[in-house]
């Protein structure tokens, strides 16, 4: 019975009941048996939230149970019917938005995720690292993806040599799906990523380090071949 319920409604669970317990500072205790859940009201959300993060895998769990409590902090419970609502959709995207224009040094964690999955996807694409903004994947910039599947923080693509120019060359239709955000806002970001104090400094040593590891790895990866 406890078997009824798919891998990712038993992770979602458990994730729900993480983020609820921890955003009111409280311990818990992940959730092994659910038979208690299959075919009932918290099953049916289940599914819907499911099916929500199948359509759409770039969606952070973390960050969309998060957001509504975030948003509102005076409220101490949102349940699964929230969450397989409209509204939790809206809050995420809202609560997105925030993180977006965000100081730069409170993202560093993030900034210094996104270096790994840079180097491996160059070094599997054979791309040095100064090639990674302007590889494309048809109409759009690689990074575009990586920053919409949440591979990549935005604040890394500003050490990148000419990429506002880039983005305008874009198609008005792309631009207005994939960046606006990003292009509407660009003075701010820059501004604010200029000023930050660690931030900036962190990626003015870290990249050239990146850089020269890739070098290095192409550079074996071709004499291997040979």
């Amino acid at each position: 019975m406890s078997n009824q319920l798919t891998d990712l409604e038993k992770h979602l669970y458990n994730k729900h009941l993480a983020v609820t317990k921890s955003c009111n500072g409280k311990p818990f205790r992940l959730k092994k048996d659910f038979s208690d859940i299959y075919n009932t009201e918290k099953h049916k959300y289940l599914k819907r939230i499911s099916i929500l993060f199948q359509k759409h895998p770039e969606i952070s769990p973390d960050t969309f149970f998060q957001a509504p409590y975030k948003l509102y902090p005076d409220v101490t419970y949102f349940g699964l019917d929230y969450f397989s609502s409209m509204r939790a959709v809206k809050a995420y995207t809202t609560y997105k938005k925030q993180i977006f224009l965000q100081d730069p040094d409170s993202q560093l964690e993030q900034i210094k995720e996104s270096l790994p999955f840079i180097a491996k996807f160059c070094i599997g694409n054979g791309l040095p690292l100064h090639q990674y903004s302007s590889h494309r994947s048809s109409d759009l910039y690689s990074w575009m993806t990586h920053y919409k599947q949440n591979k990549i923080n935005l604040y890394v693509m500003f050490e990148f040599p000419n990429i506002f120019s880039s983005l305008q060359e874009l198609t008005e239709d792309v631009q207005r799906f994939f960046v606006r955000d990003f292009i509407e806002q660009f003075k701010n970001l820059h501004g604010l990523y200029n000023n930050s104090t660690q931030a900036k400094p962190y990626l003015k040593k870290a990249l050239p380090i990146l850089g020269n590891f890739i070098s290095r790895e192409l550079t074996t990866n071709k004499n291997s071949i040979i």
